[in-house]
């Protein structure tokens, strides 16, 4: 069954009209991601980096969307299918749900299932991924000409705006920053958007751990930035939720969260032969 959450009947048709343009429509959907699964690409699709959990594909013409198309994870989905709903309902509910609280997210405008595998059909989110836009600015210090100011105005920004999710009560499970979009604007007055909200969840007063969670999470990622910009960050963070006063102690927090995982992933690679570690690299710190 397929879900067509958003699309609009097109204007000027009758009723008979628009049904049959909206078959022929979620027929060719379907039949594309039925190729993406069997073949690994379909005419106006490619495939794009995604983890082992699902296969992530993006229109090559614009109006730009991209579909993902869920596998299991682990053996109690069926469980949390039964009594939460599967993948797609949760990922379309839990972004309307940020979307509502006036948070920039990706909308879902189709969800259904696909050879019994559900999948969303979601837009593009505006401007380029934080990872990206990071990840530039390591080897164009001037990046695209933009003042240092602006490089550190858009710190801020995206500081301010993590304390913001944290103080609607929201928790990304995923929150790196090839999670985030930004849309750059004049002085560095940065606009942000959350993607792959499957496991997003809304409490009434997020609890302490999931925050440094979160702030691990980003502060995990991207070495080549130094930790002034970091803390930057985290400054910005901080006013946002009112929590100056304890800035030292959940700094310290992040910093130990953030240090055990890298040594956990440092651990992993190399069982599996790689070298490299992350253990020295800038981090939030007291």
């Amino acid at each position: 069954m397929i879900h067509d959450t958003h699309q609009p009947e097109a204007a000027g048709q009758d009723e008979p009209q628009a049904a049959e343009a909206q078959g022929r429509y979620l027929l060719a959907v379907h039949e594309a991601l039925t190729r993406l699964l069997e073949d690994g690409d379909s005419p106006g699709w490619k495939r794009v980096r995604s983890s082992k959990s699902a296969l992530v594909a993006q229109t090559t013409q614009a109006p730009f969307f991209y579909a993902k198309i869920f596998f299991p994870r682990r053996w109690y989905e069926g469980v949390k299918t039964l009594f939460r709903g599967d993948r797609a309902y949760r990922t379309d509910w839990r972004t309307h749900a940020l979307r509502s609280a006036g948070f920039s997210a990706p909308a879902v405008v189709l969800r259904g299932r696909v050879a019994n595998l559900p999948f969303v059909i979601t837009e593009a989110a505006p401007g380029m991924s934080l990872a990206k836009y990071l990840d530039q600015r390591a080897r164009v210090p001037r990046l695209a000409g933009q003042p240092l100011a602006d490089w550190r105005a858009a710190l801020r920004s995206l500081g301010r705006e993590i304390g913001r999710l944290h103080q609607a009560g929201f928790f990304h499970t995923e929150l790196r920053t090839s999670n985030i979009q930004i849309e750059s604007r004049p002085q560095g007055a940065a606009r942000f958007s959350f993607i792959d909200n499957e496991g997003t969840r809304r409490f009434r007063h997020i609890p302490r751990w999931r925050r440094v969670k979160n702030l691990a999470q980003l502060n995990m990622d991207h070495l080549h930035i130094s930790r002034t910009d970091r803390m930057r960050v985290f400054g910005a963070y901080l006013d946002a939720m009112g929590q100056g006063h304890a800035r030292n102690q959940l700094a310290w927090e992040i910093h130990q969260r953030t240090q055990r995982r890298l040594m956990e992933n440092a651990s992993r690679r190399a069982a599996d032969g790689s070298q490299r570690s992350d253990r020295n690299a800038a981090s939030i710190r007291p």
